[in-house]
């Protein structure tokens, strides 16, 4: 019975902080600095496995990329009502099958002997009758509480300045009538 009303209560408290800003990730410290990876993951992922509708472009259920299904054992997020229709999907850990597929920029700092280079997460919900991304996540594997969702305003953000890595060369004009 007192398992079972902990359990019931550490489902009622779960709170997750959504962060909006760019500015707000960067105060979280998530995946910085060397050897962790998580913020290049991140960055990855919004870029290109998610498009601007959210649909998925990598695909979690078959383990692209070293994909895998998330249990939520601990209940580090919230309960899934329908899981049928929904499944938590997590990305990030170096050491499972097909993660070698991920970008150097992701994979650069790895080293199976430190825990720091293999500790962040990205945990996706999909909705996996519309291949649609729901919700996003980034958590520390070694360090649950440390979980935020990730905002709409934040996504379009990233997806934004990682787009925007061209530079744009100004010609200067020579005044030709000098």
């Amino acid at each position: 019975m007192i398992k079972h009303l902990s359990l019931l209560f550490a489902i009622l408290v779960i709170t997750i902080e959504t962060l909006n800003t760019e500015e707000e990730l960067k105060e979280t410290g998530f995946g910085t600095p060397p050897p962790r990876h998580g913020l290049a993951l991140i960055k990855w992922y919004v870029k290109n496995c998610i498009d601007n509708n959210m649909v998925a472009l990598c695909n979690p259920v078959a383990e692209e990329f070293g994909f895998h299904v998330f249990q939520n054992s601990e209940f580090l997020l919230p309960p899934l009502k329908d899981k049928r229709t929904y499944s938590y999907f997590t990305i990030g850990n170096l050491h499972y099958p097909h993660s070698e597929d991920l970008p150097y920029e992701v994979r650069k700092y790895y080293d199976p002997h430190n825990k720091l280079s293999n500790m962040d997460r990205v945990v996706v919900k999909l909705n996996m009758n519309k291949n649609k991304i729901e919700e996003i996540y980034i958590s520390e594997h070694y360090n649950p509480p440390r979980t935020f969702q990730l905002g709409t305003s934040l996504i379009d953000d990233l997806r934004w300045h990682q787009n925007s890595t061209q530079k744009v060369i100004p010609i200067i004009s020579q005044n030709i009538f000098s």
